[in-house]
């Protein structure tokens, strides 16, 4: 049985994700980890896999150390954020200060905070699996989401795919900026239609 890694977008359930992956990827064992500061240890300690990929904050986290995470399987990205700030012109479309006023949120209601960002996300989790990471972790991931950037470039083999309705990330600017990056018609923040792009290019 083929043996798949996934690093998750910031908040997202492993449950919730991992339903998805099976629904294109049924032939395979899935493991997904959150997107913490431990997501590629975690990774190193159950690979080698076939494929590894990470969706939204994942990909950040990927990109950031391609060396490391080229040893672990084939490499793609769904939704990738190069940098999340609006101010960065690297793809994203969300301001920095509406990322600061949400970790302002997140120390006053971790719940309602969460919450809101799945809705401007377009994911529709349960709301009994929104509250799926710590509050300390899902500040660190608000760090990265406020401060990093990587270079607008994918590393030799890697694949990405970003959905052309995302309302978080500018396909067509990323696009123009790293052609490698498909861009997937009607796909949306939500993994799924990026998630079948994938299994298709794959198969």
């Amino acid at each position: 049985m083929k043996r798949m890694g996934w690093v998750l977008g910031w908040a997202v359930p492993e449950a919730w994700f991992a339903a998805l992956a099976n629904e294109f990827f049924s032939d395979a064992e899935h493991v997904c980890v959150r997107a913490a500061p431990q997501a590629l240890a975690q990774l190193e300690a159950a690979g080698p896999f076939d494929g590894l990929t990470g969706y939204s904050l994942g990909a950040l986290l990927l990109l950031k150390e391609p060396e490391r995470v080229s040893r672990l399987g084939r490499v793609g990205l769904l939704a990738p954020i190069f940098a999340f700030a609006r101010e960065e012109q690297a793809g994203g479309r969300v301001a920095r200060a509406q990322v600061r006023y949400l970790t302002r949120w997140l120390r006053r209601d971790p719940a309602a905070a969460v919450a809101d960002f799945f809705v401007r996300a377009g994911l529709d989790v349960p709301p009994g699996l929104q509250l799926d990471s710590p509050p300390d972790e899902l500040a660190w991931g608000l760090e990265r989401l406020t401060d990093d950037r990587v270079a607008l470039a994918l590393p030799p083999d890697w694949g990405a795919w970003c959905g052309a309705d995302d309302g978080l990330l500018d396909a067509a600017e990323i696009n123009a900026a790293v052609p490698a990056v498909r861009v997937v018609p009607g796909g949306t923040h939500h993994p799924r239609a990026l998630l079948r792009a994938m299994a298709e290019a794959v198969v």
